[in-house]
């Protein structure tokens, strides 16, 4: 189970609206998922209409140390949809820090609650308060991921120092270090201020930072009041989107990271077992042949050079669907972003279409129709990717 937090200090940034619809699209894409709300506000629990459940099984109960009050995690939990549960927050949330302020393990309360191992699920989302103080410690001790959501404002930046700091901290007294990714939210397209200030968040957190752009939607709002995810309400939207995209890219992030982690495991395990059978290390680097023994290099590179006419070739996407209002093409191209820049044109006949220069190499990649994924009928090739679901292919 990967665990993530949603957290920023700034209120306003679109915290609990991600991880409510993070939530919701990765149980969409099939994944069994766990939302805690810790935010004694109760938004992430109001946003999921979860506000009627019995107060005393919340995520309170499940850390307190009152004998009266405490009750068992799994007893705490409801489903909310298919395969998305919560676990509620309540008001007396704010008060178990001086509850537990005596306590030495009080800040890894939630991590040991994690390490039960009676949580069955693919990942486990927590919303935290808007707040650096207590509870949001805790959530960031128990996580392998951090999300911190950053709205297109000149006051989105400027908190975000307090919490890489006590990430540091934690990472210095528990040495545990979550992965940091910053996630653009609330971006209104149609105002040049929102790309400037994209640009500096970019700037800032350069390659830790998720190519997805939250744009700014009603129907977010509109899915909270009503009590659903946005893909509930309204898949067809923006909002809904634009949090499908994300949670496809975080699938992929975390597919690629398991599967490097995979890699490194097992040449450890090998080099180990070579050392122990007194064999040459087969992943380490031989020396280099003295400079006598070399053959001498050439002076001019006498390779051909390729072109740039010759590099890029102008490949078009096209799929039938006469009744579609919107269709997107992604893929390792565009790094499965869903923007004006990925949307294919109508043509004549439902024909839609979309031409995309490549360089050489192998792509995958799928059309967005309407909010759902789908394959390209008309290319047999395609591979199964790290969630069980298939990817077509293209190969110059």
């Amino acid at each position: 189970m990967k665990i993530i937090s949603v957290a920023n200090q700034k209120g306003g940034c679109g915290k609990t609206t991600t991880a409510i619809n993070l939530a919701g699209a990765l149980s969409d894409a099939g994944k069994k998922i766990l939302l805690i709300d810790l935010d004694p506000q109760s938004h992430a629990s109001f946003g999921l209409g979860a506000t009627g459940q019995i107060l005393e099984k919340s995520i309170y109960n499940v850390l307190t140390d009152k004998q009266d009050k405490r009750t068992f995690v799994t007893e705490c939990i409801s489903n909310i949809a298919p395969n998305l549960d919560i676990i509620p927050s309540n008001i007396l949330l704010s008060t178990l820090e001086q509850e537990l302020k005596d306590k030495d393990d009080a800040v890894s309360r939630l991590y040991q609650v994690f390490s039960t191992g009676c949580l069955d699920y693919d990942f486990a989302i927590i919303d935290c308060p808007p707040s650096l103080g207590f509870l949001t410690f805790n959530a960031l001790r128990a996580s392998d991921l951090v999300i911190v959501p950053l709205d297109m404002s000149a006051f989105s930046l400027m908190g975000v120092g307090k919490l890489l700091g006590m990430l540091e901290l934690i990472k210095i007294k528990i040495g545990h270090a979550p992965k940091v990714n910053a996630l653009a939210t609330i971006f209104d397209r149609r105002t040049k201020y929102s790309q400037v200030i994209l640009d500096e968040i970019r700037g800032f957190f350069k390659e830790e930072m998720f190519q997805t752009v939250i744009r700014m939607n009603v129907t977010l709002k509109k899915a909270a009041y009503k009590g659903v995810s946005v893909l509930q309400f309204d898949r067809k939207s923006n909002g809904a989107l634009d949090y499908m995209a994300l949670a496809q890219e975080l699938l992929r992030a975390v597919g690629a990271y398991d599967l490097e982690k995979a890699i490194m495991e097992a040449e450890m395990a090998i080099s180990q077992a070579a050392t122990a059978l007194n064999k040459p290390n087969p992943f380490q680097k031989a020396p280099a042949e003295p400079m006598k023994n070399r053959m001498p290099e050439p002076a001019i590179n006498t390779l051909p050079r390729l072109k740039i006419e010759d590099a890029f070739r102008e490949i078009a996407f096209t799929i039938e669907a006469p009744k579609a209002k919107d269709i997107y093409l992604v893929g390792d191209f565009n790094h499965w972003k869903i923007n004006d820049d990925s949307r294919l044109a109508k043509l004549e006949g439902g024909r839609w279409e979309k031409k995309v220069g490549l360089a050489p190499g192998r792509y995958k990649y799928k059309f967005v129709v309407d909010g759902e994924w789908i394959l390209d009928t008309s290319n047999i090739d395609r591979e199964q990717n790290a969630f069980g679901t298939f990817d077509s292919i293209v190969k110059l």
